[in-house]
């Protein structure tokens, strides 16, 4: 599922997918840091294509780190320890945005209140 919609948080740009990852790992630290990408598609409810985008952009944003490929479970990443401390400290905005494009919550009756 592609996203147009870009958001900006404490200087990483990062897109639905994006958000969507980064909202599930902060929901394992800091007891599970490392993951497959086919894990992360799965868990994320995202095609493989996308999470292997995201995890790209995620990687070039230094909130994750390849590792090595697992022989069962092929890419993994894992996120370093400062990343682990941003993703802590803006895991409200994180969880908020998470929350905010999470259209599964809505029904299609509900209308917005601004």
């Amino acid at each position: 599922m592609q996203s147009n919609t870009i958001f900006t948080l404490d200087g990483a740009r990062l897109d639905k997918a994006e958000l969507d990852i980064l909202h599930f790992v902060d929901s394992w630290l800091p007891d599970v840091n490392r993951w497959s990408v086919i894990d992360l598609a799965e868990k994320c409810n995202l095609f493989t294509s996308d999470t292997t985008a995201a995890v790209d952009m995620l990687i070039l944003n230094g909130l994750l780190e390849n590792d090595e490929d697992d022989p069962m479970k092929g890419r993994m990443v894992y996120v370093p320890d400062i990343a682990q401390e941003w993703i802590g400290a803006n895991s409200d905005v994180i969880h908020g945005l998470y929350y905010m494009n999470d259209t599964d919550l809505f029904t299609d009756d509900e209308t917005a209140i601004a």
